[in-house]
């Protein structure tokens, strides 16, 4: 059958060809493909997707990605063009912004805590720690150091507790940790060496805080210094072989969840010295404790040693109370200790660290004195993590992302009984004339050097920047708990060379103070303050008998609540048979 002829072929018109398809503009596709959509520009979904990957790889996305490539002052926009190096910082400003950091967060979480204790403590002193002024006419002195890192406050009521106050805590520690440093490193530098001994109990959820404290320290330790076993007449001997200097010994207390409060002892015993004889009793002569010279002990009188204490240490023990009795394996852990670099590796052999500058060089100082910044092992919580949780829940945070654990009933009541157990006791201890052989200081009670080192806080530099703030402005600033912010503002100011007084007012202003009760001062006119103070301070009575009486019986039953309340809402009464 013969087919029409087309339109074209009977007008004689000429055929157009059609327009050449586009190419993939992918690199090495190259391929024609007809277009489904306008202005698709690659052939498939594919070759979109490897384009994609090659473009990311060639151009940068991000500021660093541009600051990688950089270039000398040229314009945005233009291929192959790169943003300038902005001069990047060294290692080593990166490292001091990062400890600057930490040191802040630790500030604040210190704070956080102290905030919560002025609401909640048991203890007055604690309650009013760093949240008034002595004297109310001077009110107080904000200095800032001239580059801005240092900020104090002078002349506000401090409680100097390093068992329950986080903030007098770190100033105390930290001083305790660089003596422990000096005497250590110093005593090992010169031939000496220091034997690390830990002394633990058995104890269960029924235990009270206050009887294991006293079994331990009280009656135990106290018996082994003064050496019932070991330093009789031929322990005596060895002791003398062994070349004993000293020894300081700390407490450390952390609770858990099944056994309950598990208080032990740290102690750094320096070996390997010899001595002058101290002089006798009624003599008159003064004893110069003074190291004339170091040795190595032998290994087996150091084993002997050993022995002799971990046997001395359990029969003390068990005589105080059966139920302590701890086992021959874990009850008495010893650590010898011949170089400074052993020393420095100490505590990060013993323990994890959390949250210090330390935590890449952990001194045997600060695992004598700093034991407060370790993370406990073993799901137990250290004193400080029971206050910051129960900070934390009581400003809002959900339990579940806290370390830790324990509800704010379980934690209220194990803080109660901590910080009443503790008060007045000494954490740490210095053998009599340890401290005078290493020119730390003297053989002072504790609780002076504790006091002198917060009032330490007061000293300030001579051209160090002064601002006067009223009493009333610091209760005020209490209230809304802005002290870490007063403190930020001002440093932060006195870093953009501007004046840390505007800082200040301004911050006061934003949050609802009357900012008149702030002004710089010099300072002539802040030592002149400060003297008018003392003579006041000269003339003021302190706390009665009969408000003692009564304060000490309010604790006693405050404690007696803390116990039963721990009972009810921690744990129940039934002991159990597995220890820590």
């Amino acid at each position: 059958m013969a087919t029409a002829p087309s339109d074209a072929s009977l007008t004689g018109a000429v055929r157009v060809p059609s327009p050449a398809r586009p190419r993939c503009r992918r690199k090495g596709c190259g391929r024609r493909f007809t277009r489904k959509t306008p202005g698709q520009s690659y052939c498939t979904p594919n070759c979109r997707k490897r384009s994609s990957e090659a473009d990311a790889k060639t151009t940068p996305k991000t500021g660093s990605d541009l600051l990688e490539q950089g270039t000398e002052g040229v314009h945005l926009g233009k291929k192959g063009k790169k943003f300038p190096d902005p001069d990047p910082k060294t290692p080593q400003e990166l490292a001091a912004e990062a400890a600057d950091r930490r040191r802040k967060e630790r500030k604040r979480r210190n704070y956080s805590g102290l905030y919560f204790q002025w609401d909640y403590s048991k203890l007055k002193s604690i309650r009013g720690c760093r949240r008034s002024a002595r004297d109310e006419g001077a009110g107080v002195t904000l200095t800032v150091s001239p580059d801005g890192e240092q900020v104090g406050r002078k002349g506000l009521n401090r409680c100097a507790s390093v068992w329950a106050c986080p903030v007098c805590e770190a100033v105390i520690r930290g001083q305790r940790a660089t003596d422990a440093d000096t005497a250590i490193t110093e005593h090992v530098r010169n031939g000496g060496m220091v034997l690390f001994v830990t002394f633990t109990v058995r104890h269960w959820s029924n235990h009270d805080l206050e009887d294991l404290i006293r079994v331990q320290v009280r009656e135990v330790w106290k018996g082994l210094l003064q050496g019932r076993k070991w330093a009789r007449s031929n322990a005596g001997n060895l002791r003398n072989r062994l070349g004993v200097v000293g020894t300081i010994r700390v407490i450390e207390v952390t609770v858990g969840q099944v056994n309950g409060w598990h208080p032990h002892l740290h102690v750094a015993v320096f070996l390997g010295g010899r001595q002058d004889p101290k002089p006798k009793r009624g003599s008159g002569e003064k004893w110069d404790p003074t190291v004339r010279s170091y040795f190595r002990p032998a290994d087996a009188d150091l084993d002997r040693f050993e022995a002799e204490w971990k046997a001395a240490w359990i029969d003390g023990v068990t005589a105080a109370n059966p139920d302590f009795r701890p086992s021959a394996r874990d009850g008495v852990d010893f650590k010898r200790v011949y170089t400074v670099k052993d020393a420095a590796a100490i505590g990060k052999y013993i323990s994890k660290v959390q949250g210090t500058d330390v935590a890449t060089d952990w001194s045997a100082g600060a695992e004598l004195a700093m034991s407060h910044v370790k993370q406990a092992r073993g799901g137990n919580m250290k004193a400080m993590d029971i206050l910051f949780r129960l900070a934390a829940l009581r400003g809002g945070q959900v339990a579940d992302d806290l370390p830790g654990w324990g509800s704010i009933e379980q934690l209220l009541a194990l803080w109660s009984e901590y910080e009443l157990t503790t008060k007045g006791g000494q954490n740490m201890a210095w053998s009599e004339g340890l401290k005078r052989a290493y020119g730390i200081g003297t053989d002072e009670n504790q609780d002076a050097a504790d006091r002198q080192a917060v009032d330490a806080e007061d000293a300030s530099e001579a051209d160090a920047t002064r601002i006067h703030m009223s009493a009333r402005t610091q209760l005020e600033v209490g209230r809304k708990r802005i002290v870490v912010d007063v403190d930020e503002a001002a440093s932060e100011a006195v870093k953009r060379d501007e004046d840390p007084v505007i800082a200040v007012r301004a911050l006061l202003a934003l949050v609802g103070i009357d900012s008149m009760g702030v002004w710089a001062i010099t300072a002539d006119e802040d030592e002149a303050k400060w003297q008018a103070s003392a003579e006041n301070a000269a003339g003021r009575s302190g706390e009665t008998e009969d408000a003692r009486a009564k304060r000490k019986e309010r604790e006693a039953a405050d404690l007696r609540r803390a116990r039963a309340d721990r009972r009810q809402h921690v744990w129940k009464t039934t002991a159990t048979t597995t220890q820590e």
